[in-house]
């Protein structure tokens, strides 16, 4: 028992003056350790913390060590990261030695609040940071209520974490005395900004153009712009990003009053400081929802907040920083949904010119090219982005939306070629169905050109009095047929589907007759049950008639060819003898209409 007593005096004697031994060194006068005190505070305030604590521990070792003095060591350790269990540690430390009192309170509430920041930063989603949060908040209230002037760096983490648990009085009364308190402090701005900013948001949905709601509103944006002043030209990444917040959240502050402008400036500088944190979506929806006012020349929405902020993180960062390519994407994809074709491929070529996480890119490239009837550059450009990253074209034609068009119309302009691009129709079809798996039409495509393909290597081939590469048209004709029977299962009552599966596997993957002949039949019972509908238009009606004409003669000629009065042979298969057809949606329209997105 003696010697554990004695590991714990050890533990405890180079925190406080509590050990049984007097120091050795003799105490300072109050007003002498105030002033070495006051002297390490500003160091503090000014985001010196290494220098800040060389001077309380010189004021703690000459002052035996007191907690008047020690506890600002332990608060300089909480402004230099990755500090905070090292500062618990010692607080539970002194407080089993027996330390109470305000600055304890302080000293926990400040070390609870800065283990909370941590944890939000390396995103933990435990339970864990909501209980630091809490714990900091009620003992830095404590702490500030009973001594504001001393504990006046405690108002910031507090309105923090008031704000984290949801006690937004609390957090409104602590951030307005941040500022006051601390006007120089950049981020006690930002954090008034957000607060006043979702005040007013409240206020807003019952009384949006009441005095409560616009003074709110002026608070909000006023605290903005003075964390932009404060952070002047940031000198660490992590001051960028916080000067970058600041600008984006005016932006979305002066939009609520529709100050189109003045909103394109501040997400430009939010742009140029943090461009690969920017929320682009977010942005674009709110600026697109803005009617321009034709009477001002200022620039103004998306694109032009895009070519300000480029313009801007080059003035500052360099053309040749990798950071620019993700402002070239988003520029690249403004000026394409603007319909600015050449415009919008020059920036898609920079970015993809700083990286493959860009390779996406090139769908964008091959679009545009596509809309200026560049189709063989099309080509080339969604093999170049296919060749450099599937995942990542597969996600980026997913999203498309109505610039799918333009992939349709490129991927008719394939099939309307003389001899048919049979090969390149299938690789784009391919994309289709990867990236939209559940669209069967693409699925169809798919099976149809490669289908097609292998019987143009087999029809050249008997022209030439060869044999095709059995192995080769084995692996287009399985492939083939798989892409069918994936399109037949999303949509198995499609007749036509039936027809051009059921042919499959008469002539290149079989022959399996007994299912053939159970695909024509059921494929000439759909379309008579369609046709017999009153009501069903006559571009269907046309359609389901050509179907079941095509399945009824190809289910004679495979039942006379058994009956033994035809031959067909294998190579025979490219004429025009086979009755199916592309799916609706390959040949797309030859023209884009409009811009595409």
């Amino acid at each position: 028992m003696r010697i554990e007593r004695l590991v714990v005096a050890l533990i405890v004697a180079p925190l406080c003056a509590c050990s049984a031994t007097p120091p050795a060194v003799p105490h300072l006068s109050a007003e002498e350790a105030e002033a070495r005190i006051v002297q390490g505070r500003a160091l503090l305030d000014a985001g010196r913390p290494v220098e800040a604590e060389a001077v309380f521990a010189a004021a703690a070792a000459a002052d035996g060590d007191s907690l008047r003095t020690r506890m600002w060591v332990l608060r300089a350790w909480m402004d230099q990261g990755g500090r905070s269990n090292d500062t618990l540690d010692a607080l539970d430390a002194l407080d089993r030695a027996g330390e109470k009192g305000l600055e304890m309170t302080y000293l926990y509430g400040m070390a609870f609040a800065r283990r909370a920041q941590g944890y939000v930063a390396d995103n933990v989603g435990d339970s864990s940071v909501q209980m630091n949060f809490i714990d900091a908040a009620d003992r830095l209230e404590r702490a500030v209520r009973a001594d504001p002037v001393r504990y006046h760096d405690a108002f910031l983490p507090l309105a923090d974490a008031a704000w984290y648990v949801e006690k937004p009085e609390l957090a409104r009364w602590a951030a307005d005395h941040a500022v006051e308190l601390q006007p120089s402090s950049p981020e006690a701005w930002l954090l008034r900004g957000r607060i006043a900013l979702a005040q007013f948001g409240e206020l807003a949905t019952d009384e949006p153009t009441g005095p409560a709601a616009e003074a709110t509103w002026a608070e909000a944006a006023a605290s903005f712009q003075h964390a932009l002043e404060r952070f002047d030209t940031p000198d660490d990444a992590r001051a960028a990003r916080e000067l970058a917040d600041a600008a984006t959240q005016l932006g979305h502050t002066l939009l609520w009053k529709q100050k189109g402008p003045e909103a394109t400036e501040a997400y430009a500088t939010a742009m140029a400081w943090n461009p690969e944190g920017f929320p682009y979506p977010k942005a674009y929806d709110l600026l697109r929802a803005l009617p321009k006012d034709p009477e001002d020349e200022r620039p103004s929405g998306f694109r032009a907040a895009l070519e300000l902020g480029r313009t801007r993180f080059e003035e500052h960062a360099g053309p040749a920083d990798p950071q620019a390519g993700t402002l070239w994407w988003w520029l690249g994809w403004a000026r394409f949904i603007d319909a600015e074709w050449a415009g919008s491929e020059e920036a898609f070529q920079a970015a993809l010119a700083r990286g493959p996480r860009y390779s996406n890119g090139w769908f964008y490239v091959g679009l545009a090219r596509q809309y200026r009837k560049d189709s063989e550059g099309a080509l080339q450009a969604m093999h170049a982005g296919w060749d450099a990253d599937p995942a990542a074209m597969v996600a980026v034609i997913a999203s498309a939306g109505g610039s799918l068009r333009a992939f349709e119309n490129l991927l008719g302009w394939c099939a309307s070629q003389e001899p048919p691009r049979n090969a390149d129709a299938a690789f784009l079809s391919e994309m289709l169905s990867q990236s939209l798996p559940n669209e069967p039409r693409y699925w169809n495509n798919l099976g149809l050109f490669l289908r097609d393909q292998g019987e143009q290597l087999e029809f050249a081939a008997h022209k030439k009095k060869e044999k095709a590469d059995r192995k080769v048209l084995d692996e287009l004709y399985g492939r083939s047929f798989a892409a069918y029977e994936r399109s037949l299962g999303l949509v198995p009552d499609d007749p036509q589907l039936l027809n051009d599966t059921a042919l499959m596997l008469i002539y290149h993957v079989g022959p399996d007759y007994p299912r053939a002949e159970t695909m024509f039949r059921r494929a000439i019972e759909l379309t008579e049950q369609r046709l017999a509908a009153t009501d069903l238009p006559e571009e269907d009606r046309a359609r389901f008639e050509q179907t079941r004409t095509d399945a009824k003669e190809n289910l004679q000629r495979m039942l006379d060819h058994l009956a033994g009065k035809d031959e067909p042979e294998a190579d025979e298969s490219a004429d025009d003898s086979v009755k199916d057809a592309p799916s609706d949606g390959a040949d797309a329209p030859k023209s884009p209409s409009g811009g595409g997105r």
